[in-house]
C-alpha cells in the first residue's frame, strides 16, 4: 500500500495548508439566469427599502402639512368668523353681566353653523390673564387657569399655531372622550384692540386621516416608480446578459479552436520525429551495435532515441479525455523515468469527473514529478489517484531528500515558479493543496479538486 510506504520513508511531518478549498470557484462562470434573479432581486428589495423609507418620511411630512392645514383653517375662522362677531363688553368686566351674556350669545350664534359641521369639538376664548371669556361649553365660562408660554407668545405676535392637547390639564377636562385632539389657537382683537386668543380643539384622526390620503399619494407614485425602473431595467439586462454570454461564448469556441490548432501541430511534429530522426537514430543505432567497437556509439544513440521520445511524450501527450487517466499520467511521469526513477501510478480504471478536473490532475502530477526530478534527488516516485466524496484526491510522493516547508512559504513571496504552478491548478479549481515534507524524510504533495468542476481559469 502506498500509505505505509509513506510510513517506511520517514515523512511524518504535519501538513502544511497551502491553498484551502474555496466552493466559489468550483465553476468558471456564473449561470446568467441566477445572475438575473439576483439583480432584479436586489433592485426589488432596494427600490421596496427606499420607496418604503420614502413613505415613511412622507407619513411625517403629510401629518406635518395636516397640522399646518388645521391651523389654517383654525387662523381662518378666527379671521374670519370670530374676530368679526367680538364686542368690547365680552372682555370687559366692568359692564353689566347681561352685556357680557349679550355679547357671548352673539359669538354663539356666529360659530353655530361650525359646530353643528363637527370640524371642532370644543371651541374656547381666553383673556390674556387666563379666564375663559366664552366657550362652547358654558360650565367654563368665568374659569381661569394658567396659560402655556406658547398661549401668551401666540397673544404677543399674534400668530397662530396648533399642538396635541393634553386631556389631562384641568381645562381640558369636558374634552376627555373624544379621542386624541389638535388644539390650534390664534390671536383675535376686539374693536377696541385688545388680544384675545381663540382656541378651536379637532379629532386628530382628521389630521391622521388627510396624512394617510398624502401618504398614500406618495406610496402610489414610490412604488411606481420603482416598477417602471424595473421593467426598462430587467430587459436592458437580459439583453446585455445575452451579449456577455454570447460573447463568452465566442471566446471559448476561439480558444478552442487555437488549442486545436495548436493539438494539431504538435500531433504533426510528434509524427515527423517518429518517422523520421526517431527512426533514422534508431537503425543506426542498431547497426552500430553489432561492431563492438562502436558499442559505445551505439548506446549513446540508445540514449538519444529515448531522449527523443521523451520530448515526443512532451510535443504531444496523452490527453485523459482521450487516451485514459491512466496512459495520460504516464506520460506526466515520462521525465522521471527518463532521468531514472522508478515510478509507480495507481489510478482507477475509471474516474467520474469533470474533463476539466482531469486535465488539471494531470497538470499538477507532470508539475510535482518535475520537482521531485529536478530538486528531490529521489530514486522513486509514486503517483496515487482516487475518488472521495465529491472531490477527486492526487497524492504526489517521493523518497527524496525533503525540505523544510518554510522554504516554500518563501518561494511563495519571492515568486518560485513550480510550487506556485502547483498553488494555480488548486486556486483555479477551488481545490485544496496540501505539503508533507521535512529533511531527509521525502515530500508528499496532496492535491483535492472538486470533481464536478467546469473549466480552468
Amino acid at each position: 500500500m502506498h500509505g505505509q510506504r509513506s510510513s517506511d520513508s520517514g515523512t511524518t511531518a504535519e501538513p502544511v495548508v497551502l491553498v484551502a478549498a474555496d466552493p466559489r470557484r468550483r465553476t468558471g462562470r456564473t449561470p446568467w439566469r441566477l445572475v438575473l434573479v439576483g439583480v432584479v432581486v436586489a433592485a426589488l428589495v432596494g427600490g421596496a427599502a427606499v420607496a418604503t423609507a420614502g413613505t415613511l418620511v412622507a407619513q411625517r411630512i403629510a401629518e406635518s402639512f395636516a397640522v399646518r392645514d388645521a391651523t389654517s383653517d383654525t387662523a381662518a375662522l378666527a379671521r374670519v368668523v370670530v374676530e368679526p362677531a367680538l364686542g368690547d363688553a365680552i372682555a370687559d368686566r366692568a359692564v353689566p353681566e347681561a352685556d357680557r351674556a349679550a355679547a357671548r350669545a352673539r359669538l354663539d350664534a356666529a360659530v353655530a353653523g361650525e359646530l353643528r359641521a363637527g370640524s371642532a369639538v370644543r371651541m374656547k376664548l381666553w383673556a390674556a390673564d387666563g379666564t375663559v371669556l366664552w366657550s362652547d361649553e358654558p360650565r367654563l365660562v368665568g374659569e381661569r387657569f394658567p396659560l402655556s408660554d406658547e398661549d401668551l407668545e401666540a397673544l404677543e405676535s399674534d400668530r397662530s399655531d396648533a399642538e396635541v392637547s393634553d386631556l389631562q390639564e384641568p381645562e381640558n377636562r369636558y374634552e376627555r372622550g373624544h379621542g386624541p385632539l389638535l388644539e390650534a389657537y390664534q390671536a383675535v382683537h376686539t374693536p377696541s384692540g385688545e388680544a384675545l386668543l381663540f382656541e378651536a380643539y379637532q379629532p386628530y384622526d382628521d389630521v391622521l386621516a388627510r396624512a394617510t390620503d398624502l401618504r398614500r399619494s406618495f406610496a402610489t407614485l414610490a412604488f411606481g416608480t420603482v416598477a417602471v425602473v424595473l421593467a426598462l431595467l430587467v430587459p436592458l439586462l437580459l439583453w446585455l446578459l445575452l451579449r456577455i454570454r454570447s460573447g463568452q461564448r465566442l471566446r471559448e469556441r476561439l480558444l478552442g479552436r487555437a488549442l486545436d490548432a495548436e493539438s494539431a501541430e504538435r500531433r504533426r511534429m510528434a509524427a515527423e520525429l517518429h518517422d523520421g530522426p526517431v527512426q533514422d537514430v534508431a537503425g543506426l543505432a542498431l547497426s552500430l551495435g553489432a561492431a563492438p567497437a562502436t558499442r559505445d556509439a551505439a548506446a549513446v544513440l540508445r540514449g538519444a532515441v529515448s531522449s527523443l521520445r521523451t520530448s515526443m511524450s512532451a510535443i504531444r501527450p496523452a490527453a485523459p479525455t482521450r487516451d485514459g487517466l491512466g496512459p495520460a499520467l504516464d506520460d506526466a511521469c515520462a521525465r522521471a523515468r527518463a532521468a531514472g526513477l522508478t515510478t509507480d501510478v495507481d489510478v482507477p480504471p475509471v474516474v467520474d469527473a469533470s474533463s476539466a478536473a482531469l486535465l488539471a490532475v494531470v497538470r499538477f502530477v507532470r508539475e510535482a514529478v518535475w520537482n521531485t526530478v529536478k530538486h528531490a534527488a529521489a530514486t522513486r516516485v509514486e503517483v496515487t489517484v482516487s475518488r472521495v466524496g465529491a472531490v477527486v484526491r492526487v497524492v504526489v510522493r517521493d523518497d527524496g531528500t525533503g525540505f523544510d516547508p518554510t522554504v516554500v512559504t518563501r518561494a511563495r513571496r519571492t515568486g518560485h515558479l513550480g510550487t506556485t504552478l502547483l498553488r494555480e491548478v488548486a486556486e483555479d479549481t477551488g481545490g485544496s493543496l496540501r505539503l508533507r515534507a521535512a529533511p531527509g524524510a521525502g515530500t508528499t504533495w496532496e492535491l483535492e479538486v472538486p470533481a464536478d468542476v467546469e473549466a480552468l481559469r
